[in-house]
């Protein structure tokens, strides 16, 4: 989300009749051109309509008549800070407190001023003068609040913006920010609510509707947020964070055209500012032109070299070009410079560089430093499970479900979340949520959450649903397969198949390991034996080995657990196997350009789902795969089955061992270093030999 905004304060007299008002001081004027109080009420007329220049020359003149006015040194200190001429403002308000008589609004001023110079700690002072000596000057009060709150004394802020309220109950501007502190403490809801009644005193309150559509964009309430950013860029067509909001939200909903818009109106407001920049960069990164991603990148550093998101998404683009060491240095300065989600992007780079341990800690040094980020929670979760600690584990793997870049349009019910509580008969959906291969794998708590008294409805993808008519419960009866994504029955709880583990407390001592929990159909299966002629009329000796070479290409860490089937020719020529191709779609026809020396079996290519894959498993003696849901399946029908791992795998696979408790009949080969599909290869030809070594082959 990009930085909340903070509005410009403006004279709450002056923002009604504001025409009349002028023209009041335009007739005393006339009578008196030197008039001081008349030439001040020009100035800050000028100044609420943004005539910066003729804020100056009417305070000016003001002085000028009157060099003794504290308020035309006031006024003067107001417009040359409106003008950017902040050492002049600081001049202005300091002889306005020199002269007396006006103390609480120079000081008032000298405040607002130390906080647009980036100083919160001496506009706290400059604050609490002012409300020594005026203790209901409400503007005071918020300035205060924003003060302590730039110096993260958040219960501080939060009782000055109060004290504002109380003052003034309907204050949009103290709601605001109090919208914006719940923000940072991770109380979204009350945040939005704070926006709500900003906007219900003030409906063209721009930056209210900006940071309320941001909130609502995080909430995945994507029609609301475009609403939301589209009002706040229609009351403030110059506010650049409002169209960078724009962009993320298209730039989420894969509408790239659109993001290029947003973008360009953002830069034509604004060439130089930083946060444009940056919007620039992360949607040229997503887009996969890392090198445009650099340009813009390095024109957001050139304006800021201290910029905290800069530096982060300079470690993401390290990170993503695979330079470790550089991406953990990154996110160390970004750190530095208090960005909140660098330390567990850190702890993601230190993981790639097999760093369990400093990895973990550096998880949960971003948790602790904002216990409601789910993305640094999310992070932390993977990382305990992947080292074994699953008790701490499971629960910080749930925040997933408010951390957009795994569920970026979570599904919502009305019916409770189960949290393994006794059913009693009721009623539950379990549902898929992400893989088919998670599917296979976590569909076997079925059986435990019917031991609760469930009567289960199992929601999955259509490729998945007849295979799962094997699944014991199903078959007994206690448990009905629908569609993912069509209607469900009535039903009391729900709980997604990947919630289950977290719902029972699973440890690495407590799979749930029934042994061969899925299986073929018997009618596929002889169906499959008639299609192969290997199948039917098997060779003595020789062993019938699938193999499956590469995954979903839209998983962002595809490039890394999925090789060419090219890589495998020195596998594929191990005497005394038939080889069988599992993998289906666009990557089979791979198998083409294989050399004439080496036969494979194009065995699933035209699959409808994967009780025809399974059919086809049933009659091998071994799969060797990639990560992919072929793993699973092997796995989960009890079939040996050699799993190719990258140096950092999937979490589920843990770290340095060789064997897992999802599958007792799984083996898990693992790169020693990044990109060693080469020493992969040659431990799973080890394996091979021996496997046929047992079945008589010489």
């Amino acid at each position: 989300m990009a930085a909340p905004l903070l509005p410009t304060r403006v004279p709450p007299c002056l923002t009604n009749r504001l025409t009349e008002t002028a023209l009041c001081f335009q007739k005393k004027l006339e009578i008196d051109p030197r008039q001081p109080k008349a030439l001040v009420g020009m100035s800050i007329v000028a100044l609420a309509t943004r005539q910066t220049q003729a804020a100056v020359d009417m305070a000016s003149a003001a002085i000028a008549a009157a060099p003794i006015y504290g308020p035309a040194w006031v006024a003067l200190g107001q417009a040359f800070k409106s003008s950017g001429q902040l050492e002049g403002a600081e001049n202005a308000y300091l002889q306005a407190i020199r002269l007396r008589g006006t103390d609480e609004l120079a000081h008032l001023g000298l405040g607002e001023l130390y906080l647009a110079k980036a100083r919160p700690a001496e506009a706290i002072t400059a604050f609490e003068l002012a409300l020594r000596r005026k203790p209901a000057l409400v503007a005071a009060h918020l300035g205060m609040g924003k003060a302590l709150a730039l110096l993260e004394r958040t219960d501080e802020a939060f009782e000055s913006y109060q004290r504002a309220l109380s003052l003034s109950p309907r204050l949009p501007e103290a709601d605001f920010a109090l919208g914006i502190l719940f923000t940072r403490m991770g109380q979204r809801k009350e945040a939005m609510r704070r926006y709500r009644r900003a906007l219900a005193h003030r409906p063209d309150f721009a930056a209210a509707w900006m940071n309320l559509g941001s909130l609502l964009r995080e909430e995945g309430r994507e029609v609301y947020a475009e609403a939301a950013l589209l009002r706040a860029v229609e009351l403030c067509p110059d506010l650049v964070s409002g169209w960078v909001n724009l962009a993320l939200l298209e730039r989420e909903r894969r509408r790239p055209q659109k993001v290029v818009e947003y973008l360009r109106r953002a830069f034509v407001l604004n060439p130089d500012q930083p946060e444009v920049h940056i919007a620039w960069c992360q949607f040229r990164a997503a887009e996969k032109d890392l090198a445009g991603a650099w340009v813009w990148l390095r024109w957001a550093m050139a304006r800021d070299p201290n910029d905290a998101e800069a530096a982060n998404m300079r470690g993401i683009l390290l990170h993503t070009e695979r330079r470790f060491t550089e991406a953990v240095q990154a996110f160390e300065q970004a750190e530095a410079l208090g960005h909140c989600a660098a330390a567990s992007n850190r702890g993601n780079a230190l993981l790639d560089l097999g760093r369990m341990p400093e990895a973990l800690g550096a998880h949960q040094a971003a948790v602790d430093r904002d216990q409601d980020h789910a993305g640094a929670r999310y992070n932390l979760g993977l990382s305990q499970l992947r080292l074994g600690d699953w008790k701490r584990g499971w629960p910080n793997y749930e925040s997933r479900w408010r951390f957009r870049e795994v569920h970026r349009l979570p599904r919502n019910f009305s019916q409770p979340r189960w949290r393994g509580e006794a059913l009693d008969g009721r009623r539950i959906l379990l549902h898929a949520e992400q893989g088919l291969g998670d599917t296979v794998q976590f569909c076997r708590y079925a059986t435990l959450v019917a031991a609760r008294g469930g009567s289960i409805i199992m929601q999955v993808q259509p490729a998945v649903e007849r295979l799962l008519q094997s699944l014991a419960i199903v078959r007994a009866g206690l448990a009905v397969t629908a569609t993912l994504g069509g209607p469900a029955s009535d039903f009391d709880c729900e709980c997604p198949l990947m919630s289950l583990p977290a719902a029972f407390g699973t440890t690495v001592d407590t799979v749930p390991s029934p042994g061969a929990y899925l299986g073929a159909d018997p009618h596929l299966s002889a169906a499959r034996r008639q299609q192969f002629p290997n199948l039917k009329r098997r060779r003595d000796g020789v062993l019938l080995v699938g193999v499956a070479w590469a995954g979903n290409p839209r998983y962002k860490a595809d490039p890394q657990r999925s090789l060419p089937l090219e890589t495998l020719i020195p596998l594929l020529r191990t005497p005394g196997v038939e080889w069988f191709s599992l993998q289906k779609g666009p990557t089979a026809e791979q198998l083409s350009a294989l050399p004439a020396d080496i036969a494979v079996c194009d065995g699933c290519r035209h699959d409808q789902d994967l009780a025809e894959t399974a059919a086809l498993l049933s009659h091998l003696d071994l799969v060797i795969t990639t990560d992919t849901c072929i793993a699973h399946l092997a796995g989960a029908m009890g079939k040996k089955v050699l799993i190719l791992l990258p140096f950092l795998s999937d979490w589920r696979w843990m770290q340095n061992v060789e064997t897992t408790p999802w599958y007792p009949t799984a083996c898990l080969i693992r790169q020693s270093c990044a990109e060693d599909w080469a020493g992969v290869l040659e431990r799973a030809k080890h394996l091979l030999a021996n496997l046929r070594a047992s079945h008589g082959v010489r």
